[in-house]
């Protein structure tokens, strides 16, 4: 069956050029709910019904209004060639009452409405199931016979049409049009709740599917092939750390910013027979203590305002089967410090809003910058949790203190970094070396990596050798004999104000992390900016 079939061709229309005075007097006189807006040539150019009227008189619209200002000009239309089918889904999909049958040049030929949709498929239902019972999984439907006549009720409809229900039955359709409105407008709930669910099914789904690529980037990248260096510092940090990784013992990784204590975790991770299991980073210092908990040990439904239905799991649920490892162990509020030792010593915790207990198999490992001893005697750490912590300890050293590793490090950085950057592989000259071998590196490993990425952006486009002019050690000296023309070079190299800036809050930064030993507590306060902004413009200016 097509539509053409089923189409009313005599109807009422407004024109473009109707006023609201005239339509509010037709809507009257025809008992109308509304009708399509047609222009001179009978193109459809939207629909007019009574809400858009009501709209109009509340704003107290001139008389004279035309209908075109008034009119909803996106509408919903079918063609007379449409299958039935196709009206009857879109009838489920928006609900709406009126649906306009235009031809191919555009122009309005018939309308169908809800009723006779609604009619038609009753008609289809009762040629299926003919005058059985009709209470299928609790729908409401009614059976109509080919002449139009109602033949049953479900159970499911009777609840829908009340007391008067049992009137229906025998009566031709057309004798119901009230009660079969309220059919339509229940269908078009069910309809509407049916879109919704459907979105909260798209919602968890995408949620499922975000935990699940989070799982994929929580595979550690680094093993020990990435902690460069043949001094005797490194011989002996790597062999610690291997004989580590063979066990589940908890691990302190204690050192100065920018030595590489991520690096070395992962690689702990990445040998030991956990590998293919979770590796799952906390930084302690740049989640707010209010989130700390939930971030940690998660949330159930309702733990608080905005909680996520069903929950989310926390950073230690995350980490089961493989390691969680806790950056920045020195700056964890000491409201929390009891509960991670309870972690640490029963592998159970809940999560917040649940009394349900909730058992892990997690591998701690720790790392801070930060004299936790000292912390100890200012009661700012528990002595308990230190020992808990403190099983297995490896100190990496700063780079200062194992300088013949400094040319070691030079080459497999210009490698890592030209790879990253997608750029040929450049060298560095003799001078250029010598200077680096005499530069402290407060910021360690990171700072001598940021300043050859920095070199490798300022070699001139016919060059491949990073030379002694290219090294701005970021506002640092390595030595009283640095080449002047290094300062030189930055003076005359024009720069806008915004970068500028830039330059500037990134220098401020380094001199407040070197002022401070690495310390970002004490660079934050030194800089009189939150410790969280901190973290945020060291990530915004690459400082690691």
């Amino acid at each position: 069956m097509l539509v053409k079939d089923i189409m009313r061709t005599e109807f009422h229309a407004f024109n473009i050029h109707d006023t609201l005075a005239s339509a509010c007097k037709s809507m009257d006189s025809l008992k109308l709910y509304g009708a399509p807006v047609i222009d001179d040539q009978g193109v459809i150019k939207g629909i007019f019904t009574r809400p858009h009227l009501i709209r109009a008189l509340i704003e107290k619209r001139d008389p004279n209004t035309l209908i075109k200002d008034l009119m909803q000009p996106s509408i919903v239309t079918l063609e007379p060639d449409n299958d039935i089918s196709e009206a009857i889904k879109m009838f489920v999909d928006t609900g709406y009452r009126h649906y306009p049958v235009r031809d191919s040049e555009g122009k309005l030929v018939g309308l169908v409405l809800s009723s006779d949709l609604l009619q038609v498929g009753a008609q289809e239902l009762y040629r299926v199931f003919g005058t059985h019972r009709l209470d299928y999984l609790g729908n409401a439907m009614i059976g109509i016979d080919a002449k139009g006549y109602i033949r049953s009720v479900s159970e499911s409809a009777r609840r829908i049409f009340g007391p008067r229900a049992a009137e229906l039955v025998n009566k031709h359709v057309m004798e119901t049009i009230p009660l079969m409105e309220n059919l339509a407008k229940e269908m078009a709930l069910d309809a509407q709740k049916a879109k919704h669910l459907a979105h909260q099914l798209s919602i968890a789904l995408n949620r499922l599917e975000y935990y699940r690529n989070e799982l994929k980037t929580v595979r550690s990248k680094y093993t020990f092939n990435e902690i460069v260096g043949m001094s005797p510092q490194m011989k002996k940090l790597r062999h610690l750390a291997a004989q580590a990784a063979k066990t589940t013992s908890t691990v302190l990784i204690r050192g100065e910013s920018g030595t590489g204590k991520e690096l070395l975790a992962q690689a702990i991770h990445n040998a030991s027979p956990r590998c293919n299991q979770p590796f799952i980073k906390v930084n302690c210092a740049a989640i707010p203590e209010t989130l700390m908990e939930s971030e940690l040990f998660g949330y159930s439904e309702g733990a608080f305002t905005g909680a996520l239905r069903g929950g989310k799991p926390g950073k230690f649920e995350l980490a089961d089967g493989g390691t969680i490892f806790l950056d920045e162990i020195g700056d964890l509020q000491p409201s929390l410090q009891s509960k991670l030792l309870r972690v640490l010593q029963e592998f159970e915790f809940e999560r917040l809003g649940s009394t349900k207990t909730i058992n892990v198999d997690v591998r701690v490992i720790a790392a801070t910058n930060r004299n936790l001893e000292e912390l100890i005697k200012r009661g700012k750490f528990r002595a308990d949790l230190f020992y808990r912590l403190n099983v297995v300890e490896i100190v990496t050293p700063p780079l200062r203190e194992r300088r013949e590793d400094i040319d070691y490090l030079t080459d497999y950085l210009l490698e890592k970094i030209t790879d990253r950057l997608h750029i040929p592989l450049v060298g560095i000259s003799e001078e250029a070396r010598q200077i680096l071998r005499e530069y402290d590196f407060p910021g360690n490993v990171r700072e001598l990596e940021n300043i050859l990425e920095r070199a490798i952006n300022l070699i001139n486009e016919n060059s491949d050798t990073i030379l002694p002019e290219h090294l701005q050690l970021l506002g640092h000296h390595a030595s009283s004999n640095m080449d002047l023309t290094v300062s030189k070079i930055t003076e005359s190299m024009p720069r806008s104000l915004e970068e500028t800036v830039k330059l500037a809050e990134k220098n401020a930064i380094l001199e407040a992390l070197k002022r401070s030993g690495g310390n970002r507590n004490k660079a934050a306060q030194m800089l009189n900016i939150h410790r969280s902004l901190l973290y945020k413009k060291m990530q915004k200016h690459n400082i690691r």
